[in-house]
């Protein structure tokens, strides 16, 4: 055999073992330095990586690995991006120690990417599956928050006064909280693009609970949240601050209580071109099946509709009875513009708007609710 054949012999076999290698995924050294070394599938190693991880490093997860956690993971208290690349970090059961899954410390900035965060328990405090403080700052993109229970305040995630949130592109779900079920929050969110559902308040606000700061809602859904104490907000609870929802859909969310099947608001209220519609406020003194307003409450609608919401619960006696299907104005601010109240119900009239002051109404119709359409007199242009 010449030497030209030789060579020739041996070159082929090189390519050969090097495809083969490539194939299995066994090559070392240059082949891999496209690709991001990944922290192992387990929970001890994730923990570990965090401890180590330098201000501003990037951590990738293994795709679709379940990082299962004996113990909660260190505070986060540097600028950090976990790459989920579909991973689940999850709480390891119930024989496990009750904990939150991240806890964002002040100065920590964590962002959160194709990821799912699920399974956090606490018996007291706020924020079982994430928890901001006060500094902190939590970005979340393409992250699923699910099944998170806090026996005090939002069950999913918890923003603090002085904290940070942004959430983009994802989905809060099946979280349970005695407030905020989804969502709780003192500081300042951004929330787009994504949805809200199947969150339940033991108390108020099934999917979210405002207690202060600014919140923008927008192109989200917020749906089938549920909140059954003998207060309000199935969907959203305002309690203080300001938030304008935008472009958004707060659809099929249930009050068990008295006050605003789909929103309750006791602050600043805008909403955009968005949609109130399928709201049940079911006790028997039910008032606001898409919207209750309080007396400190200013609420302005702006090319939005709120449709097919009842009050629906047993009246008990002459004096308390289900009533504002629609909207329900107890002495607060109340500005229809260009929106559209229609096709609501209460079990007492009126169904479509109740208020106990004079509504703003600019190029806006409360028209087919039933039994009649609002408060004789205190909604201009409204007829029966």
């Amino acid at each position: 055999m010449s030497y030209v054949t030789v060579m020739r012999y041996i070159r082929f076999c090189s390519a050969a073992a090097a495809a083969a290698a490539i194939a299995t995924g066994l090559t070392s050294g240059p082949a891999n330095a496209a690709d991001p070394d990944r922290v192992p599938c387990s929970g001890t190693a994730l923990a570990l990586a965090i401890t180590n991880a330098r201000n501003g490093e990037t951590l990738d997860l293994r795709r679709d690995c379940s990082y299962h956690l004996m113990a909660a993971l260190p505070a986060i208290t540097r600028s950090l991006t976990i790459r989920g690349n579909g991973a689940t970090i999850v709480r390891d059961g119930a024989a496990t120690p009750a904990f939150r899954i991240f806890e964002v410390s002040s100065g920590g900035d964590l962002r959160l990417k194709e990821l799912t965060v699920r399974g956090g328990y606490l018996p007291t405090g706020n924020g079982a599956g994430i928890h901001v403080n006060s500094g902190g700052g939590l970005r979340l993109s393409k992250v699923d928050v699910l099944d998170n229970t806090a026996t005090e305040s939002g069950g999913g995630i918890a923003v603090e006064t002085g904290g940070s949130a942004e959430i983009k592109s994802s989905y809060v779900a099946f979280n349970n909280a005695f407030d905020g079920g989804g969502l709780y929050t003192a500081g300042s969110v951004t929330t787009e693009n994504s949805e809200f559902a199947r969150n339940h308040a033991r108390r108020a606000g099934g999917a979210v609970y405002q207690a202060g700061g600014m919140t923008f809602v927008g192109m989200n859904v917020i749906r089938r949240n549920t909140a059954a104490g003998t207060t309000e907000g199935g969907g959203l609870y305002v309690r203080s601050g300001s938030m304008e929802i935008d472009g958004s859909k707060i659809t099929n969310n249930t009050d068990t209580g008295d006050r605003g099947g789909g929103i309750y608001n006791n602050a600043n209220l805008k909403l955009v071109k968005s949609k109130v519609s399928g709201n049940v406020v079911g006790g028997r003194a039910g008032q606001g099946g898409g919207i209750y307003n309080t007396g400190t409450g200013v609420l302005l609608l702006k090319g939005t509709e709120v449709s097919r919401n009842s009050a629906n619960g047993p009246n008990a006696s002459a004096t308390i009875v289900s009533v504002g299907g629609g909207i329900y104005n107890n002495g607060g601010s109340v500005a229809l513009d260009h929106s559209t109240v229609r096709d609501n119900a209460s079990t007492s009239a009126p169904g479509g708007v109740f208020t106990t002051n004079l509504v703003s109404v600019t190029a806006s119709k409360v028209t087919h609710n039933i039994p009649t359409n609002c408060s004789v007199g205190l909604v201009p242009g409204c007829t029966d």
